[in-house]
């Protein structure tokens, strides 16, 4: 057993131990220079800030593209199409903030280019309802700087179709079923595609009672539920940030257009409309024969419907605006826009109930089925409907009828409840869609040119002056100036056969009159009131006369004078740039609604 050691030489020897570790044990190595297992504790504060830094973008970048990923797989990337849009608009507001100014009054066409180019290709690259907003869009456009009519034009045209996998996928998760499980035949390719549906042609069951009965099944696109929240939320942002930073009462048509949407994206909404518009017509002795609306096939007749599926009867015909069909077929192009201007008429005065997408895809014509060398017109597309207040269609009808029988103060009235402090020529050349002097005014030289910075701040102030009262402006005007204009645009198309506002104006003299209460015989309103009834009748049927003569004289220049004589539209297109130009210095173009 060996010697036990002292305290002393226990304590010598932990001291001997201590110095040979501390000299056998190499230093710490130093990460501060990049060592690859260095802690983040150990390093300089500039190159800790910077680690820190590239950490978090690598957090955000991961969380970001998981966000982006799930975006695009499971919610149509309505987030991703948001954010584009966000973008897209503060670039344009910036861009006009900084640049819209005296010092640039050179170079402000091609700004307008700058932006009008970005909002078209964030349109081309959302699609789905944002197609929609273009067309709202361009259809303002003639009253919009050039490069916004160029830029607007194509939205019109059809709208990109989606596979026919998809169109399952919408069968199946609103009903349960595949296509073939309802219809003997349904074809797979799309024969039209719209901002936010598709129409297929397909042939229903034998057993069903009807035996190759062909029908068009329309079939909403799967992405448009999930993207239309965020799209219309995207709409409302952006006109909330126009009317702040333009400082211009914009945002007072947002909420209205955005329920007008929502209810064109519901098929269960459209099956009633087209129902409701066929009813209407049955009980329209002028019209009924002549206006057909295709059958809906609903579930009470045992086919499939739902918000995102319709079944209606097949129509064959062509375009409203197809001239060289119309006239293959030995039918009358005037006939065929009176129809489609008198339905109008008959939808604003007399019904209330109004189609508000009237372009020339909407409204098909065919030879009549039993009037042998007449036209009769197919409505289609029943998405989009407005119902008219009667008291705003009753003013509506009094001022049309108004400004064939000069009646000045009526308009100035209406004109001041409406919210809208224009001159009375002015108001009633922008209801008509033609020049309309109303009331003697002092004749008025051309103005003086100016640059177009200047131009555009007058426009600017003009609008602003009009919009001041946006809480008694009525809604419906936005759409049924959209309808005028569109119909403007179709007779154009076809060489203005058509006497567009003599046709309107005679529907307005039936809303008038139905509108009236009471008895309007001598002995019950008194002779004043009568013989003022009287008067107003010679001279609104003078007017119509008129203006018939007119519409007339122009035909015969066009067919027997020279070749590029203008047409009656055309002529009416012309005098209205030259009012806008004379009146507000501003040039405006109609080109881009003859689509």
């Amino acid at each position: 057993m060996p010697p036990r050691a002292s305290p002393t030489s226990a304590l010598r020897l932990r001291r001997f131990y201590t110095s040979r570790a501390a000299v056998d044990t190499p230093p710490p190595v130093s990460h501060s220079r990049g060592a690859p297992n260095g802690s983040s504790a150990s390093l300089p504060p500039k190159r800790k800030q910077r680690s820190t830094w590239t950490q978090r973008l690598l957090v955000l970048g991961l969380i970001g593209g998981g966000v982006y990923a799930y975006d695009k797989k499971f919610n149509a990337s309505a987030i991703t199409r948001s954010l584009r849009t966000g973008y897209i608009g503060l670039l344009c507001t910036l861009d006009y903030k900084l640049n819209f100014s005296p010092e640039k009054a050179n170079e402000i066409n091609e700004l307008h280019e700058r932006v009008a180019k970005r909002l078209r290709w964030v349109i081309d690259t959302n699609q789905g309802l944002y197609l929609k907003l273009g067309q709202a869009i361009g259809l303002q456009a003639a009253l919009l700087p050039k490069p916004y009519r160029d830029a607007f034009f194509h939205v019109f045209d059809n709208a990109p179709s989606v596979p026919y996998e998809q169109v399952v996928q919408v069968f199946r998760s609103d009903l349960g079923i595949d296509p073939m499980d309802v219809f003997g035949e349904f074809s797979k390719e799309a024969l039209a595609s719209a901002s936010v549906a598709q129409v297929h042609r397909a042939v229903l069951r034998p057993e069903a009672g009807n035996p190759d009965q062909v029908v068009a099944v329309k079939v909403q696109k799967p992405a448009i539920a999930k993207q239309m929240e965020w799209d219309l939320f995207s709409y409302k942002s952006l006109m909330w940030l126009a009317q702040k930073a333009f400082d211009l009462p914009l945002y007072f048509v947002a909420d209205y257009v955005s329920s007008q949407m929502r209810f064109e994206t519901s098929f269960t909404m459209e099956a009633a409309n087209a129902r409701k518009c066929a009813a209407l017509l049955a009980q329209t002795p002028e019209l009924r024969d002549d206006v057909y609306v295709p059958r809906i096939y609903g579930k009470e007749d045992g086919y499939p419907e739902s918000d995102r599926i319709l079944v209606m009867e097949w129509v064959d015909g062509c375009r409203l605006n197809d001239k060289k069909q119309i006239e293959a077929w030995g039918l009358d192009p005037r006939e065929v826009m009176d129809l489609a201007i008198g339905l109008n008429g008959a939808m604003t005065f007399s019904w209330g109930f109004v189609h508000c997408d009237p372009h020339p895809g909407n409204i098909l014509v065919r030879p009549h089925p039993w009037k042998k060398g007449k036209p009769q017109i197919v409505v289609l597309d029943h998405g989009l409907y407005i119902t008219l207040r009667q008291s705003f269609r009753e003013e509506y009808a009094t001022l049309w009828r108004s400004m064939f029988v000069l009646d000045i103060d009526t308009i100035e009235k209406i004109g001041k409840k409406w919210g809208l402090g224009l001159d009375p020529n002015m108001f009633a050349s922008a209801i008509m869609l033609r020049p309309t002097q109303v009331k003697p005014t002092g004749k008025k030289g051309p103005h003086p040119k100016k640059s177009e910075y200047e131009l555009q701040l007058e426009v600017k102030a003009q609008f602003k002056a009009i919009l001041e009262s946006e809480q008694l402006i009525p809604k419906e005007l936005i759409f049924l100036t959209r309808c005028q204009r569109m119909m403007q645009a179709n007779n154009q198309t076809l060489g203005s056969p058509s006497s567009r506002v003599n046709v309107t104006a005679q529907w307005a003299a039936r809303g008038y009159a139905n509108s009236l209460t009471g008895s309007r015989a001598l002995s019950a309103v008194g002779f004043q009131t009568w013989l003022k009834d009287r008067l107003q009748m010679v001279v609104f049927r003078f007017t119509l006369w008129v203006i018939d003569v007119a519409f007339w004289w122009t035909k015969l220049k066009q067919r027997w004078g020279s070749s590029d004589a203008l047409g009656w539209e055309d002529r009416l297109q012309k005098q209205m740039e030259s009012l806008a130009r004379d009146e507000f210095g501003i040039e405006i173009d109609d080109t881009v609604f003859l689509g």
